[in-house]
């Protein structure tokens, strides 16, 4: 036996198992070593925050995607035939952006950046800002001057941008990003079935059959959904192309582009594409300003009371407030994506509460 283990606890040396088998060093020891598993696990999380990322963006491309494929699947097509014009369609439509659309929403991007300074002159010039800046008392100058001086500085836009080397860099992931998104959400689409049984064949068999409800039903929902708020988005995005065009406003494609993807985002997504398009519109004329905020309200409406309950009826059934929080959080943590996704978790976690947090509590 060691000579360290049979002497005294007192003349033990601290690794002889004293200091480390019981007593406040033990627990102080366990107590570090768990806050730095914590930290290493948030820094591989956060590290790995950009590809966590693009793969939840393909889960849920596939879930808005699955519903047509059962669709086509309840109407006597095949399973596999099925996927295969799913993924066509899905395919034909990034195509069909990438190629037709891209081109002109960048030049008509850049040539809205490069025409700000211009148009906000103008805008100093038009009699309806003389008004109103004489009623301010010559504030209004002041707030543009500032507001043309930063956006005149190149410094501005390196902060902005973070140099050329990281719009540089930006772009490149942005390319790979698309990529990996398009191929994951073809591998995802076409192995659901599997990547489900899978899933479920973890769960113990005496409680198999109520998670399996459960999952198909929040996939269901979040599934018609994600569709749902497509087709929305689509609808919001066309519309505003065709008001934008017969008023002769400048730079309707890009405008009509970033409405399609920020009215992905409920209730909140349209107010902030309205006023988007408002304020560029302003430019141009305060007329044709009025008439896009008004009719964009009045489409707020119809698509509030009778677009949203005919395209997505009760899939996604949870309180406004609750959606608002839940997009303002989600947008904060992830962008985009998050107050995108925040929806259908948050309605997924009420699933939960209603399915199985209740029932257990009423029977206690």
């Amino acid at each position: 036996m060691s000579d360290a283990l049979t002497q005294p606890p007192a003349a033990r040396p601290w690794w002889a198992g004293g200091l480390l088998t019981s007593g406040p060093f033990r627990i102080g020891f366990v107590a570090t070593l768990g806050v730095l598993l914590a930290l290493l696990l948030g820094a591989v999380i956060v590290s790995l925050s950009y590809a966590i990322t693009l793969i939840f963006v393909a889960i849920f491309i596939s879930l808005g995607l699955y519903p047509v494929v059962t669709r086509l699947q309840a109407r006597g097509v095949s399973k596999t035939g099925a996927i295969l014009i799913v993924l066509s369609g899905f395919l034909a439509i990034v195509a069909t952006m990438i190629l037709l659309l891209t081109p002109i929403v960048i030049e008509q991007a850049s040539e809205l950046i490069r025409t700000v300074p211009a148009n906000l002159t103008d805008v100093e010039n038009q009699p309806w800002f003389v008004d109103l800046n004489e009623n301010f008392g010559g504030y209004l100058t002041s707030l543009l001057v500032l507001a043309q001086d930063a956006i005149a500085d190149p410094n501005t836009w390196v902060v902005v941008s973070g140099g050329v080397l990281a719009v540089g860099a930006s772009i490149i992931n942005a390319t790979f990003g698309i990529i990996f998104v398009i191929v994951m959400t073809l591998y995802f689409v076409s192995s659901l079935d599997l990547m489900k049984k899978s899933l479920y064949d973890l769960v113990p068999a005496s409680k198999r059959d109520g998670f399996i409800e459960l999952a198909e039903e929040i996939g269901d929902s979040i599934g018609k959904y994600l569709i749902g708020q497509i087709i929305l988005a689509t609808l919001n995005a066309a519309f505003s192309f065709v008001l934008l065009t017969v008023l002769g406003v400048r730079y309707a494609v890009v405008l009509a582009f970033l409405a399609l993807f920020i009215t992905l985002i409920p209730i909140i997504g349209p107010v902030i594409s309205t006023s988007i398009m408002t304020v560029v519109t302003l430019f141009d004329s305060p007329i044709s300003a009025l008439i896009v905020a008004g009719v964009m309200i009045v489409y707020m409406q119809v698509e509030s009371y009778a677009l949203t309950p005919r395209i997505i009826g009760k899939a996604i059934s949870i309180p406004a407030a609750l959606v608002l929080i839940a997009a303002f959080i989600g947008a904060t943590l992830i962008g985009l994506l998050g107050a995108l996704v925040a929806a259908p978790l948050v309605a997924s976690i009420l699933l939960i509460l209603k399915k199985v947090v209740v029932p257990r509590q009423n029977l206690k």
